[in-house]
């Protein structure tokens, strides 16, 4: 116990000796101030800063920092002008780029036909039941008016379908690799 208390009054010997709480004078407007930390040369009424959209002096916690809150950020007329140039356009367009994780009533529908047409069997390996999926034969993407037509599509397992060229990414991946390719080609023949 007793190295306990040396250690300790050891620290404050050292933090006395090293760090003293002496007063320091502004660099800014003169006035005598106690530091916070060793390299702090302005006091508190010259580090604040007012922001830029309600006026109110605020402490900056970066040196960048113009605005007092979020709020006060979002208020600016950059964000105001973008946010109006685009309001509206995400919810309307999105369904006609995107498809959702499970799908809209069309899509529920279509899958549920395609597997009672196929006796929920799998049309590759005749697995029944498990975990089964309906497959665009055309791919959904590139061929919009065939996207719900029962014609279009098979049952088949987790398995079998992974198999297929359009699966996931795969077909981007394809399509991505032999584009690249070529380009390889092209460069050969001009060389």
């Amino acid at each position: 116990m007793q190295n306990s208390g040396t250690t300790q009054t050891a620290w404050v010997r050292w933090r006395l000796k090293n760090l003293p709480y002496t007063e320091r004078r502004c660099i800014r407007c003169g006035v005598s101030f106690n530091p916070k930390y060793s390299r702090q040369q302005r006091c508190v009424n010259c580090r604040l800063i007012p922001c830029q959209i309600c006026g109110s002096l605020f402490l900056p916690r970066r040196q960048a920092q113009q605005f007092c809150s979020l709020s006060c950020a979002a208020k600016q007329p950059i964000v105001i002008e973008r946010l109006k140039a685009n309001r509206g356009t995400k919810p309307r367009t999105y369904h006609l780029r995107h498809r959702s994780k499970h799908g809209n009533a069309f899509d529920q529908e279509w899958r549920q036909a395609i597997f009672e047409r196929d006796d929920f069997t799998c049309q590759v390996c005749g697995q029944r039941g498990g975990r089964l999926q309906a497959d665009h034969i055309r791919p959904f993407k590139e061929y919009p008016e065939l996207r719900y037509e029962i014609s279009n599509g098979h049952t088949l397992c987790l398995d079998c379908h992974k198999q297929t060229p359009t699966y996931g990414w795969s077909k981007y991946w394809h399509k991505k690799i032999a584009a690249k390719r070529m380009a390889q080609s092209v460069m050969e023949v001009e060389i």
